[in-house]
């Protein structure tokens, strides 16, 4: 069943995401499910919780298409290397738009699977922008954030 995705000019999400301390395993599986059916079927490689009104920290990646999404619960960046790429990203929030933003080229993320099991991995290229961009928006955080716009008047 697809899930309904807000758009960024919805004001909720902005809200901020809890961690899941204690679920229930099977109501969680579901929802993850969904929401790797809504992922495929918009045509992205990365959902959040936060997108669908889930306001705990859950999210899925899939940079290669191939129907092996990473499932990651609690997620956090231990660490961040310093050099950066450019490069463009869209936002299933705000279909239709894709901005060039500078993101870090390889981080260390901290994260629980679906097993309940504590991981710590680490990731590069654009996996490392689509991860970057989902824990962005567990912080309320959202791509236009990054634009800066100037207006010049004569």
């Amino acid at each position: 069943m697809l899930l309904k995705i807000i758009n960024i000019k919805d004001k909720r999400i902005r809200i901020k995401s809890f961690n899941l301390i204690k679920f229930n395993k099977t109501k969680i599986l579901f929802l993850i499910k969904r929401m790797i059916y809504t992922m495929y079927k918009k045509r992205g490689i990365g959902i959040s919780s936060v997108q669908i009104l889930y306001n705990f920290k859950i999210i899925i990646v899939d940079t290669k298409k191939k129907n092996k999404p990473l499932i990651m619960i609690n997620s956090f960046i231990k660490k961040k290397n310093t050099f950066h790429t450019l490069s463009s990203e869209g936002c299933l929030s705000l279909p239709k738009l894709f901005v060039s933003l500078p993101r870090y080229e390889k981080i260390f993320v901290n994260f629980i699977n679906i097993y309940n099991k504590k991981k710590t991995k680490v990731f590069s290229n654009i996996t490392s922008r689509c991860i970057q961009h989902e824990i962005d928006h567990s912080l309320g955080r959202i791509i236009s954030d990054y634009i800066n716009i100037i207006i010049i008047y004569e």
